[in-house]
C-alpha cells in the first residue's frame, strides 16, 4: 500500500514538472505583436506605405495633415502630422511635383510610437542596439563627418539587418563623460566609426531617426 502511494506521488510530481516546463516553453515562444498602426516594416510605417505617390498620400491622410519642406541636403520632403508624436517625414525621389516615388520614410520624434516587430524604436542607446543586432557591431558616419553625420552605414550582417533589410537609422550624440583630449581629437578625425570604439564607452549615443528605404 505504501509502495503504491509512493509511486502515485512520484507520477504526480513528474506530471506537474512536465506541465510547468510546457507552460514555460509556451511563454518563451509567445511573440509580442506590434499594433499595425505603429509597425515599421519594409511595407512602410503604420498606415503610410512606401509605394504611395503624393496623390495617394494626400488622399489617405488629407491635405491638412501635410506640410511641405525643403532641405539643402536631402531635398524636398513632406511631413505628415507635423509636431505630433506620430510625425512622419516623406522624402521623394523626384526634385519637384508631381511626386510619384518615395525615396524613404523617416520617423524622428522623441515620443514616436513606431517600432519594428523586433522592437527597434527611437531612443534606444548604442549598447541596446548592438545587443539587438546579435552583438554584432554597428558602423556609422562620425558625428563630425561633413555629410550624413551619425548615419548608420552597416549592421554588419547582424540580426537587425536580417530582420529589417530595408531599415536604416541615424545616431545622435546626446551627452558624454570626461574623455582625454588626445582620444577626443583622434576620434574627431575618423569619418567612419565602429560601435566598439573605446571612446564610445564615455559617450551617450542614441537612435534619433529610423528610415524605411524604398528598395
Amino acid at each position: 500500500m505504501k509502495f503504491s502511494v509512493y509511486v502515485f506521488v512520484l507520477v504526480f510530481l513528474f506530471g506537474c514538472q512536465q506541465q510547468g516546463k510546457n507552460v514555460q516553453t509556451k511563454k518563451k515562444v509567445k511573440e509580442v505583436v506590434v499594433d499595425s498602426a505603429f509597425l515599421i516594416s519594409c511595407e512602410g510605417v503604420g498606415e503610410i506605405k512606401i509605394n504611395y505617390s503624393y496623390a495617394e498620400l494626400k488622399n489617405k491622410v488629407g491635405a491638412k495633415a501635410l506640410t511641405e519642406h525643403e532641405n539643402s541636403i536631402y531635398g524636398k520632403y513632406t511631413t505628415i502630422w507635423e509636431n505630433t508624436a506620430k510625425q512622419l517625414n516623406v522624402y521623394w525621389k523626384e526634385k519637384s511635383q508631381p511626386f510619384k516615388t518615395i525615396k524613404y520614410l523617416e520617423v524622428n520624434s522623441p515620443e514616436s510610437p513606431y517600432e519594428t516587430q523586433d522592437s527597434l524604436r527611437i531612443g534606444l542607446d548604442l549598447r541596446s542596439l548592438v545587443n539587438k543586432n546579435g552583438n554584432m557591431p554597428l558602423t556609422f558616419r562620425n558625428f563630425y563627418a561633413k555629410g550624413n553625420s551619425g548615419l548608420i552605414t552597416s549592421f554588419n550582417g547582424g540580426t537587425l539587418e536580417k530582420n529589417n533589410s530595408c531599415v536604416a537609422g541615424v545616431l545622435e550624440w546626446t551627452s558624454q563623460e570626461n574623455v582625454y583630449k588626445a582620444d577626443y581629437d583622434a576620434f574627431k578625425k575618423q569619418e567612419i566609426v565602429e560601435s566598439y570604439e573605446k571612446i564610445l564607452d564615455h559617450i551617450e549615443v542614441r537612435l534619433s531617426s529610423i528610415r524605411v528605404l524604398n528598395k
